[in-house]
């Protein structure tokens, strides 16, 4: 997740930047969805044990947390969606959306993650 290109930059898109249906940006289609990255995050703590998953599910709760926070700190939005692209200055669908915050709220379970991981 860290490190992708400017086309691709933040999150977890709905779909691949290399699809040919990825420049349009559809409602549905290229965007960085908080339930998707949930869900996605969950996947990847299930295979903990896999380091290549942990540092994935990492990744992915560290740059969540940025998307949100660039549009919070930016704007004072909690996008409903965030568009990919590095470059992107505002959201995309509603301003304020409550599943919006769930990208910020994958770093609250990436530290009881790692609390977890202390005790144990």
């Amino acid at each position: 997740f860290l490190g992708n290109s400017d086309l691709c930059y933040w999150g977890l898109p709905s779909i691949s930047a290399d699809d040919p249906a990825f420049p349009p940006l559809g409602y549905w289609r290229g965007y960085v969805w908080g339930p998707m990255a949930l869900l996605t995050y969950w996947g990847l703590q299930r295979y903990d044990d896999i380091p290549l998953a942990k540092s994935a599910r990492t990744a992915l709760s560290s740059q969540m947390s940025s998307l949100v926070l660039s549009q919070w700190r930016s704007h004072g939005r909690i996008c409903e969606n965030f568009s990919p692209h590095r470059n992107a200055t505002d959201c995309t669908g509603d301003r304020f959306y409550h599943w919006g915050a769930l990208g910020a709220f994958l770093s609250l379970l990436e530290r009881e993650s790692v609390d977890r991981e202390v005790v144990i």
